[in-house]
């Protein structure tokens, strides 16, 4: 197969994947103008970010395997036709239940596009060198897009109002998908089955839990319905565990944990999802509900914390891994986040910005350090094999950790004055981090101490690696 112009092809993964994850980072900033405009409650604008995230994390792993079976060039454009048009009905949403459901679309665009947009720069770029650059360039397209994306959501909701940020997604969606379909060749096909029952298990396990959670914050945490959808999703979590074990070809195979490193990175990887995404959905709140600033400063006030996202692997990392290894900083960068968990803490309606700043910053350098630390720890206890799986269990667990930090911090701050319910959202983020330390310590003190190579790229929260 002769692809014969891979810049432009690489140009239309690297707009898709920028799409996605700029509308990932952009929304956090636009819950409170949709909730004004649409008269919804808190609990309800909690779907506009959970429906999407929901069936990205929860479709993640069975569509990196489509892509292998029908080919990544036919996943790739079918993904950004669905995001793009999702994400035009998702502008004209009338209701807050139409734009439910639109994001939901949108989150089945983005789990068929995300995938193609790594495993396509193999076919691009055929030597090593290449595709390294390739690859570099990628995660620095995903930083990109974290970082700016509360910046130029804030300032679009200012100056037009917040259907605007899915609007910007329609020229990305229509040059990208013009240039893959003139540039791409389709990849060869490769039999793989679908674990359909584990496909629909999971997703219906997750849907139950973030349900009875957000009806838990706006109904009461007794309530008979929000008892029966957790125990209703730990049911079908506890099938899908028991299905995966006897399944052929399971989505996971439950022999995936038996490493400890491997086991360790993806939890660090939910937990730190958590961390990153809950801070960011919190404060994005606390700005305009309790300081009152608008979109557009609050995305700037957001600053320290995206950018921190680009300083920590791509300045930092490298150098700091060579010295102390993956594992020593996995457990440095939590304790990292841990001190900008405590700088925010006690955050009222008066605290000084530059306080605020600080502790944002910590919490984002954190997360890139310790998503280059897990993900290199992922990478280096999987063989070439299972590197797909890998990096997807480590995505999907990741999209699951931002699932639960919106879910979990939006019930607690469900109330009519959100700064009297911050000491125990910040409580929330103080015991996470504390677990998250004492599970990053388990990797410390194994035989094998991974070392990056020339070739892997570092991790950003915004820049998956999907398989």
């Amino acid at each position: 197969m002769d692809l014969r112009r891979p810049a432009i092809g690489f140009a239309a993964i690297c707009l898709g994947y920028f799409a996605i994850i700029l509308d990932g980072s952009v929304l956090n900033v636009a819950v409170p103008a949709i909730r004004a405009d649409l008269h919804s409650s808190l609990a309800s604008a909690q779907w506009v970010l959970n429906a999407y995230t929901l069936t990205l994390a929860g479709l993640l792993l069975t569509a990196g395997a489509l892509g292998d079976r029908i080919g990544l060039r036919r996943m790739f454009l079918f993904g950004v036709i669905v995001f793009t048009a999702a994400s035009a009905a998702c502008a004209a949403a009338p209701t807050i239940l139409v734009l439910v459901v639109a994001r939901i679309v949108q989150g089945l665009g983005a789990a068929a596009l995300l995938p193609a947009t790594l495993a396509l720069i193999p076919y691009l770029f055929r030597d090593p060198d290449g595709r390294a650059r390739a690859a570099v360039v990628w995660v620095g397209i995903g930083a990109g897009a974290v970082a700016v994306g509360p910046l130029v959501g804030g300032l679009l909701i200012d100056a037009f109002g917040w259907r605007s940020v899915f609007l910007i997604n329609l020229p990305i969606g229509v040059v990208s998908a013009l240039l893959a379909r003139m540039s791409i060749a389709e990849t060869p096909r490769h039999p793989r089955g679908v674990d359909r029952f584990g496909q629909a298990t999971a997703i219906v396990s997750m849907a139950l839990v973030t349900a009875a959670v957000i009806h838990g914050g706006e109904s009461g945490w007794g309530s008979a319905l929000t008892i029966g959808m957790f125990l209703a999703g730990l049911l079908v979590g506890i099938a899908f565990w028991q299905g995966e074990q006897r399944i052929r070809e399971p989505m996971l195979p439950p022999t995936f944990f038996a490493n400890r490193a491997r086991t360790v990175a993806v939890t660090s990887a939910a937990l730190m999802g958590f961390l990153f995404y809950g801070t960011l959905f919190m404060m994005s709140l606390y700005f305009q509900e309790v300081r009152d600033w608008s979109p557009g400063s609050t995305g700037v006030a957001l600053l320290p914390l995206t950018v921190g996202t680009l300083a920590g692997p791509f300045l930092l990392y490298r150098r700091l891994s060579r010295r102390f290894g993956h594992p020593v900083l996995l457990v440095a960068g939590f304790a990292c986040c841990a001190l900008g968990v405590a700088v925010l803490a006690p955050t009222d309606a008066r605290t000084a910005y530059v306080f605020i700043a600080l502790g944002l910053l910590l919490v984002g350098l954190a997360s890139t350090v310790s998503f280059s630390a897990l993900t290199s720890l992922l990478l280096g206890s999987v063989s070439a094999e299972q590197s797909g799986l890998g990096s997807g269990v480590q995505n999907t667990t990741r999209q699951a950790g931002a699932l639960m930090s919106v879910s979990i911090l939006g019930a607690v701050l469900n109330a009519d004055s959100i700064a009297s319910r911050l000491p125990a959202a910040f409580a929330v983020l103080g015991i996470v981090v504390v677990l998250a330390i004492a599970i990053s310590s388990l990797s410390l003190g194994g035989r094998q101490r991974t070392r990056p190579s020339s070739a892997q790229a570092p991790m950003t929260p915004g820049a998956p690696e999907p398989r």
